[in-house]
């Protein structure tokens, strides 16, 4: 092997982190997942210009014959990329659900973390290695997570009088839980209403 082709391959294997690939977890799965380099929706084929490894499969996929690195590689179990373009993403997501991956995991910066994320979760698969924020969620057109704060406050009151049988205990503690919760109010414009939290 060449020094060339062979610095050319440690580049290739080294030169990102920004991956995604199969869960390993396949609870639930019903259908085979491929993790068979080249294979690809005729979309995604027919959207880039392509070089192909030494066996013929597709490998690394351009955006034009200008751009000196590829948009995204395909290394079989996993797809990869040096940049976390949008639609980038959202075309190495096709090729993941075309493979029958719903469970994904994704690795690198938090940038490519996140769109991945939002572009996984509008696309019904599941994605770990990345914690949402609520503003996340809503870009991915998922409901809240949690549950409304005064809900929180009625369940956080019902366990303070389950487990302390002091009342004067209970009512500096609520007191403390309700101006944490109006602090709260205040900075997210929510209306405040200590008194129903102190009820029942």
């Amino acid at each position: 092997m060449t020094q060339l082709a062979a610095s050319h391959l440690n580049q290739e294997t080294t030169a990102s982190a920004n991956q995604i690939t199969p869960d390993r977890a396949r609870r639930g799965e019903t259908k085979p997942r491929s993790t068979a380099k080249g294979d690809l929706p005729q979309a995604v084929l027919d959207r880039y210009l392509i070089e192909r490894d030494l066996r013929g499969r597709p490998e690394r996929f351009y955006r034009d014959h200008r751009t000196p690195d590829p948009a995204f590689r395909d290394q079989g179990r996993r797809l990869t990329t040096d940049r976390p373009y949008p639609d980038t993403i959202a075309d190495m997501l096709k090729v993941a659900q075309h493979r029958g991956w719903t469970r994904l995991k994704v690795d690198g910066d938090d940038t490519f973390r996140r769109e991945v994320w939002i572009h996984a979760r509008a696309m019904g698969l599941e994605v770990k290695g990345y914690r949402p924020r609520q503003r996340d969620r809503q870009a991915a057109g998922l409901p809240a997570s949690r549950l409304p704060l005064e809900e929180r406050l009625r369940m956080a009151s019902a366990v303070v009088r389950s487990l302390i049988p002091d009342p004067e205990a209970q009512r500096r503690l609520l007191d403390h839980v309700a101006a944490s919760a109006d602090r709260f109010r205040g900075r997210t414009g929510e209306r405040t209403s200590r008194d129903r939290f102190h009820q029942r």
